[in-house]
């Protein structure tokens, strides 16, 4: 099954040639998720050939806290994979319960919650992890933000309604506030600066350490290292990373970004991080970060 977000992460700005792409996906099906994921879906006839592109349309944004509110304290978490025979719930909980007991109440989620159906490991019933996930969660009584990921995104391949959307509707019945963003590209604005929330695709696993830096430049050469909130320009300042999975924080000192590579739950790759969460505490002052 073929992985959307990293087909549309080829296109943007590139021009190809829409046979190849046929290979890969229909195009209707194609554009549809482009642009339900705003992008621009541009197309032309060039020397005998039909070629298309995409080009980011915007970041859509939802606001946490503004500068009158200039003291955070969140949690970072990803690819969750509920489903895979290797998920580690024991661990989830535990970070979760963590949460709860450190006055931790915002947690941000960066896409794969469900393991889906494309793994030869997930369980092939979309009611078995969606009844999981919601019995960790209903749990915790935190805040959640979560967006989509290239597994979440396999069961709506083929006609089942999207997991975390489901999810989110269930557990909000229940008086939990688990937020469900259909994009797997969002900004969230706390204390006046921009927080950044991407699904990561990526080429190869021998860059996974390093991989936001190369697609933070990327965001600087089109100019998107900032978002427009209320007419103003804010200035993204973290940027949480999912799909790779190693647990890794950075600052990124050239553009004053905190780097958040949370990891994954599941036993892969030679095992698991028991750091697989990354937790932010600190203050916003002059649209600057200073951790505590």
């Amino acid at each position: 099954m073929v992985n959307l977000l990293h087909v549309c992460e080829i296109l943007t700005h590139r021009w190809h040639d829409a046979t190849e792409i046929q290979v890969w996906v229909p195009l209707e099906t194609l554009f549809k998720f482009a642009e339900r994921n705003n992008f621009d879906v541009y197309r032309k006839f060039s020397r005998g050939r039909y070629r298309v592109k995409l080009e980011r349309r915007i970041i859509p944004v939802c606001v946490i806290s503004d500068e009158k509110t200039p003291d955070f304290k969140f949690m970072d978490i990803s690819d969750i994979h509920i489903g895979h025979p290797n998920f580690d719930e024991k661990l989830l909980r535990e970070k979760l319960q963590y949460a709860i007991d450190n006055d931790i109440k915002l947690i941000f989620i960066a896409g794969d919650v469900f393991e889906g159906i494309q793994s030869e490991h997930a369980p092939s019933y979309y009611c078995e992890q969606l009844s999981q996930a919601f019995n960790i969660f209903k749990d915790y009584p935190l805040t959640y933000h979560a967006i989509n990921g290239n597994h979440d995104y396999t069961f709506e391949q083929v006609g089942l309604p999207n997991p975390i959307q489901t999810l989110s509707a269930r557990l909000k019945a229940e008086g939990i506030d688990f937020n469900f963003h259909d994009v797997y590209l969002m900004d969230f604005v706390i204390g006046g600066v921009i927080k950044r929330v991407m699904h990561v695709e990526r080429q190869s696993y021998n860059l996974k350490r390093i991989f936001t830096i190369i697609k933070l430049r990327q965001f600087e050469y089109d100019g998107w290292l900032v978002n427009t909130v209320g007419g103003r320009l804010l200035p993204v300042r973290f940027f949480l990373a999912g799909h790779i999975h190693a647990n890794v924080q950075i600052y990124y000192a050239k553009k004053k970004i905190f780097i958040s590579q949370p990891g994954s739950f599941i036993h892969d790759y030679g095992g698991i991080d028991e750091d697989c969460v990354n937790v932010f505490t600190g203050r916003v002052i002059d649209q600057k970060i200073f951790l505590t």
